[in-house]
């Protein structure tokens, strides 16, 4: 340290931020006397004049009492003080009480986007996009707003693609009215959190090609007005959760390309709307629920490469004369397709009927593959 810093510091600590502590101490003192309004505003000027020489000093006292009262709101039940000052949550806290100068008519909101944006790592800056701006955040890019100023839509995937690194905070939870929202084609990790149970508006959920992990929260089934939900192509494990089967609205699921194991839950046959399934790639195992014959509006079906799926078609999803894409293939089921209504109709029909003991017979079929799903034609 040369001479000049020796004398911008008293024991080590920077002269302003000395006396600032100092007030501090004084202010503590105060605080039982009640005189403390005087000594606050000499408190917040010491540490704004401070933080113009260090952008990287503490709030004010005036904005931490902010930040306490915006917690209050937006993380109820959470003490500021357990919180990492470099956490998302603590980051959005503070640009909101310091930066921000929006009224509390949309504090939550703003709140849960602006912790997504810090969920997010720097690969992702949305530069004159009118993020983290005084401007309503109806205004920032990616966000879609209804006529009431809520959240509806977000969607960042346009000119993101493959370039954001980060985590769905459980604060995504906060934007009820989110009826839309894609983040496909990125890098995502860490789960699902069980808080996106409280989206119930949400109709699309596009999370495919990441690396999420984990199971499929049992909150899922809540999302009542879900129409298309996309998890393809992610790291998930565990058993699909009965509760998907609530999903009333439902028309298209996809869950392949994943590491979901057990069995396939009888409850998908709820699923009266759905007209697309997929579960290819996956360690599904046990026999085909024969509730699956209850999907009448049902176009498009693959169960492939999950070889522990066993004994034969059920004859009630046989029925199905919807169906006009259908893939068995890499599996270890058994038994004929050609008295099965769809074999009749499909364009597009894969199993495991090669060579001269296919475990599938099967004379409609337009490609036959062999026992192990490969040298399909």
């Amino acid at each position: 340290m040369d001479t000049s810093d020796k004398k911008d510091t008293l024991c080590g600590v920077p002269k302003k931020m000395f006396f600032c502590l100092f007030l501090s101490h004084l202010l503590a003192i105060a605080i039982g006397a009640g005189v403390t309004a005087g000594l606050l505003h000499l408190f917040d000027d010491c540490l704004m004049s401070t933080r113009k020489e260090d952008s990287s000093s503490i709030p004010t006292a005036r904005e931490l009492s902010d930040m306490e009262l915006l917690a209050t709101v937006v993380l109820p039940g959470v003490d500021i003080a357990d919180l990492k000052k470099n956490s998302p949550q603590y980051r959005s806290l503070e640009w909101l009480a310091v930066e921000d100068s929006r009224n509390l008519n949309t504090l939550i909101e703003r709140f849960a986007l602006v912790t997504l944006y810090f969920a997010m790592a720097a690969e992702w800056d949305p530069i004159g996009t009118e993020w983290l701006s005084d401007s309503s955040h109806c205004d920032w890019y990616y966000v879609r707003c209804d006529e009431n100023g809520r959240v509806t839509s977000f969607n960042p995937v346009d000119r993101t693609s493959n370039s954001i690194v980060g985590t769905l905070p459980t604060e995504i939870g906060k934007l009820q009215q989110l009826t839309y929202l894609d983040l496909r084609s990125n890098t995502f990790l860490g789960t699902i959190p069980s808080e996106i149970g409280n989206m119930q508006q949400l109709a699309i959920l596009y999370l495919s090609y990441n690396n999420f992990s984990g199971t499929i929260p049992s909150e899922i089934g809540n999302l009542q007005q879900l129409n298309s939900l996309y998890l393809h192509n992610n790291t998930f494990s565990g058993t699909i959760p009965s509760e998907i089967g609530n999903l009333q609205q439902l028309t298209y699921l996809d869950l392949s390309y994943n590491n979901f194991s057990g069995t396939i839950p009888s409850e998908n046959g709820n699923l009266r709307e759905l007209s697309h399934l997929s579960l290819r790639h996956n360690t599904f195992s046990g026999t085909i629920p024969s509730e699956i014959g209850n999907l009448q509006q049902l176009t498009y079906l693959d169960l492939s490469e999950n070889v522990g799926l066993t004994g034969t078609l059920p004859v009630e999803v046989g029925q199905l004369e919807s169906i006009y894409e259908a893939f068995f293939y890499d599996t270890s089921l058994t038994g004929g397709l050609d008295d099965l209504a769809f074999c009749k109709i499909s364009w597009a029909l894969l199993a495991d009927c090669r060579g001269p003991n296919p475990e599938i017979t099967c004379e409609c079929c337009n490609f036959c593959c062999d026992r192990d799903g490969d040298n399909c034609d």
